[in-house]
This record gives structure tokens, sequence and C-alpha cells, in this order.
């Protein structure tokens, strides 16, 4: 299948008074996800939609600090054209997304200001509204994959919903200052996690000490949760993001990605 065959779209989803955008990206026909990973880069134009298909796995795609870019709406296409389907939520509910060319302080900011609890909430919203069938397809069994903030939040949900097929967290944060809109962190509920868990890390990252990501590793392994942490050598944080062009990796990004689709073909065979 190619992203010719796929059928997409951007709707909302109507959760305690605010509407949160949503893209939704699935396989236009019947399809088992086979064939080649594909690393990330440009996606082709829609074709026409086909019968739709019903997905095993369904990604629910969570965005960095930028939120749903044409580089993660691209990754949704790419999912879908693997056979899977793909929803990517707006984890900001449309306000107070920082520019991509955004300083680092305002970015700083942004990070302190972000709600943590509230975007739980609006993430269980998608997952009830996805299994629901809400966003036009039966979406089969969820496994939320996230891009830095975004990663932290499919750490949480992985902790947090012991019903999901797995989840993906490409360098989400786990530590750093508790504060009131912060009750918790991504590290102090690593002991809740029961589902399959890929984590994707940077050699190079001033956000995630190498310390942190053998803390994860550690604590995953002495329960015995089924999967895999990877550290990318020569890799900064961002490394998958073609828009990041100081801190993106193509070779660490294909890597990464190539990892991802066939840990969701392990888990659409379970």
């Amino acid at each position: 299948m190619t992203t010719a065959d796929i059928v997409r779209n951007k709707t909302q989803l109507r959760f305690e008074g605010a509407d949160i955008p949503v893209y939704v990206a699935r396989p236009g026909r019947a399809a088992q996800p086979s064939g080649p990973a594909q690393p990330p880069g440009p996606a082709q134009p829609p074709g026409p939609a086909q019968p739709s298909g019903s997905p095993p796995i369904t990604v629910m795609i969570y965005g960095a600090i930028w939120s749903v870019t044409p580089h993660i709406e691209n990754l949704c296409d790419r999912l879908a054209a693997s056979g899977f389907g793909a929803i990517a939520p707006c984890l900001f509910r449309d306000r107070g997304i920082p520019s991509r060319a955004a300083p680092p302080e305002v970015l700083a900011q942004t990070f302190v200001d972000f709600d943590d609890a509230r975007c739980i909430r609006d993430l269980r919203a998608t997952a009830h509204a996805a299994r629901r069938g809400e966003f036009g397809f039966d979406a089969g069994r969820l496994v939320p994959v996230g891009f830095c903030l975004g990663g932290r939040f499919a750490h949480y949900m992985a902790a947090f919903d012991n019903t999901l097929a797995g989840a993906v967290n490409f360098y989400g944060r786990l530590r750093f200052a508790r504060q009131d809109n912060k009750p918790f962190l991504p590290a102090e509920v690593t002991g809740l996690i029961e589902v399959p868990y890929l984590g994707h890390f940077a050699q190079f990252d001033s956000l995630i000490p190498l310390d942190d990501v053998e803390e994860l590793r550690a604590a995953l392994q002495s329960r015995g949760v089924p999967g895999r942490i990877e550290i990318y050598p020569g890799a900064r944080h961002g490394f998958v993001d073609p828009e990041r062009p100081t801190e993106h990796n193509p070779e660490a990004a294909a890597r990464a990605w190539a990892a991802t689709i066939d840990f969701l073909k392990e888990l659409s065979a379970r």
C-alpha cells in the first residue's frame, strides 16, 4: 500500500467545552501491516478513497511542543500506508502552540505552563473516542507513539492504561522540576507500566541524561516488561524531525522508524 491508498481527514473532538483538533489517517482498504518500513519523508498526494479497512492497530501519535506539524501528519500518512490507523490529537487544544521560530526561552516557558493533568484527560478522551469508532473506522487496539513532549505522554498513557497494545517513547523527558501543573514525573510512574514498551533516546540530549534512560531500562527489565530501550550514538534530541535541521539525524531517524514499524507489526501479531 502507498500513501495514495489511504484516507485522511482533519476533525475535532469535543471535550470539556473545548474542540480538540485531530488529524486522522487510515488504510483506504482492508490491509494487514506488510512491506519494508519507510523512513520519514515527504508524503504523496492523496488518491481516491477506497472502502475502509479496519487496522489491527491504531497509533495515537503525539507531537512535540509544536503539536501536529506537517511532519507529524506525514508520519500518520506513512503509518496508514503501512496498514495501521493513525490519530494525532493536538496536545494544546489549539491554543498556546509556539511557532517553529520561537527562541529557547519561549519553548522553556511553554513547557512550564503546560498542564499535564489536562493533557492526560484529553488523551484519554481521544482514546475512548477511537475505541467507540468516532474517527470513522474501527481502530482495533491502540498504541501511543510520542515525540519529545508527546513522548512523555506516551509514557504516561502506558502507565495509566494497561489495555493499550503497547507504547513508543521518542525522547520524552523522564525527570524535571515538579510543579503544580506537573504533579508527578514520568520516572515516578514507570512502575505502573505493564504493556510492551519501545524507547528511542539520543546519545547527546541536554534534557534527558543517559542515567535517566538507564533507570527506565532497569525499571522495565526488573519487572519483565517486554520491549527494549534504544540509544542512538551521535544523535541529539529531536533527531527524527526533518523540520529541525540542526538536530535531524537521517540515519538514526530511519533506524528508529524501522524499529517502530517492526514493533507495531509484532504487536499486531499478538
